[in-house]
C-alpha cells in the first residue's frame, strides 16, 4: 500500500469588485456608441442604456445610420 498526503487546493483571489469593462464600440460612420460583449464572430452589440443585455442588436448594423457592424462578415 502506498501513502500520500492530501493538501488543500491553492486559494484563488476573489474577483475584483469593479471589473474593468470593455470600452464601447463607436460606429465609424456616425459616432454612435454601443456596448460590446464577446469576441470575433461571437460579438454581440447592445445600446449603452441596455444594462441587463435584454435587447441585442440582431441585424448587425448601427441603429443610428445602418452602417455595418464588425463581426463575422466585415462590411
Amino acid at each position: 500500500m502506498t501513502s500520500g498526503t492530501l493538501t488543500a487546493p491553492p486559494q484563488r483571489p476573489p474577483p475584483p469588485a469593479n471589473p474593468r469593462l470593455r470600452p464601447p464600440y463607436t460606429c465609424a460612420e456616425c459616432g454612435h456608441d454601443l456596448r460590446v460583449a464577446g469576441l470575433g464572430r461571437h460579438r454581440v452589440y447592445f445600446e449603452l442604456d441596455d444594462k441587463r443585455s435584454e435587447d441585442p442588436i440582431m441585424d448587425r448594423v448601427c441603429p443610428e445610420c445602418a452602417y455595418g457592424l464588425p463581426g463575422k462578415n466585415p462590411r
